[in-house]
């Protein structure tokens, strides 16, 4: 394998954007927790994301693609590899009758401003949702009961051999907060969202209901990755409901706890760390398991 300096030189040429060695990846996920990553970058293009990964893999150095990083966390002793993240991917198109070609790194903060400026309906729903489009669709993240799922027509992708390819709605294997990309190893890099016409005062309030509603749930009031857990809609009772009747409101394991105002949210009240993240969800798991016999299922992914 060649050596650092001449794997950074390397790396530097094919993102076509400075990489950055040690760099720490709590700079980028919305928890504020993490470890640093051997190398990062952004490619401002996909032709450069693509060759990013092809070299990665012919020098044998494990990558990971980040999008917004709202629903992950990177363990402390960090990345051993290159992180490359699609954040400069974030072109945004209106088309004519609701068509939107987004770039996967566009952030839904900046889809929800399009919307209203053109008087597009079908994405209020998202208001205040931290993260990418391109997250968002890996995840298929859903909340105030909509999902990515309803408003995507098809997706752009490449392959882990670099082949790029368009995946139809009915190809995406979209199920709640699942798609195929979550095992199929594509990278997305685009997407094409289908919206409605509508009136852009009307629209501006729902997007501002919602927002409003997030902030009096204080879910801005402190570093998270959103839901720590997902919901099961075959039990019928929200995973937050199940943790707060276990008592765990307010546990603190060093410096993340859950919090007061949503038991399925964990925060960092500053320098927390993965490791304690990780104990507390287990706790939490283990008291609803034992008290209400349910298994929940993580929502956050922890890299490696």
């Amino acid at each position: 394998m060649p050596n650092f300096k001449n794997i950074l030189t390397q790396f530097t040429q094919t993102a076509q954007s400075p990489v950055q060695s040690q760099y720490p990846m709590s700079r980028e996920c919305s928890f504020r927790i993490g470890g640093p990553a051997r190398y990062f970058c952004a490619p401002p293009n996909v032709p450069a994301l693509r060759d990013c990964v092809l070299l990665a893999r012919n020098l044998g150095i494990a990558y990971f693609i980040l999008g917004g990083g709202s629903n992950l966390i990177f363990r402390d002793e960090g990345f051993n590899g290159i992180v490359i993240s699609t954040k400069k991917l974030d072109s945004v198109f209106v088309q004519p009758k609701g068509r939107v070609d987004a770039g996967a790194g566009l952030s839904n903060r900046t889809l929800t401003a399009e919307t209203v400026k053109n008087g597009l309906s079908g994405f209020e729903w998202a208001s205040g949702l931290p993260g990418t489009i391109g997250g968002g669709i890996f995840m298929n993240a859903k909340c105030y009961g909509s999902a990515f799922s309803e408003i995507v027509c098809d997706v752009t992708a490449l392959t882990p051999d670099g082949e790029q390819v368009h995946v139809k709605h009915s190809d995406c294997g979209f199920a709640y907060k699942r798609s195929l990309f979550q095992t199929n190893g594509y990278i997305l890099t685009g997407v094409a969202l289908q919206l409605l016409p509508g009136d852009n005062e009307a629209i501006r309030r729902r997007n501002d209901e919602v927002r409003q509603d997030r902030e009096q749930k204080g879910q801005f009031l402190f570093p998270s990755a959103g839901c720590a857990f997902k919901n099961d809609y075959n039990i019928g009772v929200p995973a937050g409901r199940l943790i707060e009747s276990c008592g765990l409101k307010g546990h603190q394991i060093g410096r993340v706890r859950v919090y007061e105002q949503h038991a399925n949210f964990i925060i960092n009240t500053g320098n927390g760390r993965t490791r304690d993240v990780l104990e507390l969800m287990d706790l939490m798991a283990a008291r609803v398991w034992e008290k209400h016999h349910i298994r929940l299922e993580p929502e956050i992914r922890v890299v490696p």
